[in-house]
């Protein structure tokens, strides 16, 4: 029976773990959308145009941007793409990719590195990104950081 017990706390751990990792809010007014960041990950970059954040995990592994943009040609479709594009110019090759009339999620490799890239729409004519770059050696570790990247990113305000 106790055997029985330490297994199954055993398998359970990984999972407590995982939602137990910390996390913050952020918000950025000027494109309106909100998204929880890695508590672990530290600030790298914060633009003075005030679109988003650089982050890095603590170890340097990974790299997490978050930003807002106006969309520049054509409708939310085109937009994602273009930026789908031009990753693969940078020498990604896409293995999935999935899509909603306002969502697009993306993922790739390139050498022993992942990216996963996620766009949302928001109002104005705007859309919220974020793109994180990891090791495939750290596919488990950054999994459930991804979902909750996913989850978490969404429009602050409704459009009127």
């Amino acid at each position: 029976m106790l055997r029985a017990i330490v297994i199954l706390f055993a398998y359970a751990l990984p999972s407590t773990a995982v939602d137990a990792a910390e996390f913050r809010s952020y918000e950025n007014g000027r494109f309106g959308y909100m998204i929880d960041l890695p508590s672990d990950f530290k600030t790298v970059l914060t633009p003075d145009n005030g679109d988003g954040v650089g982050l890095e995990s603590r170890d340097g592994s990974a790299k997490l941007s978050v930003w807002g943009n106006y969309l520049t040609e054509g409708g939310f479709r085109q937009e994602s793409d273009q930026r789908k594009e031009f990753e693969t110019n940078d020498g990604w090759k896409f293995t999935y990719e999935k899509r909603g009339a306002s969502w697009a999620s993306a993922s790739g490799v390139k050498g022993d590195r992942i990216i996963y890239m996620r766009q949302i729409a928001l109002c104005d004519d705007a859309m919220g990104n974020f793109t994180i770059e990891y090791p495939t050696a750290e596919q488990k570790r950054f999994g459930p950081i991804i979902d909750r990247l996913v989850k978490s990113l969404k429009a602050s305000k409704h459009c009127e």
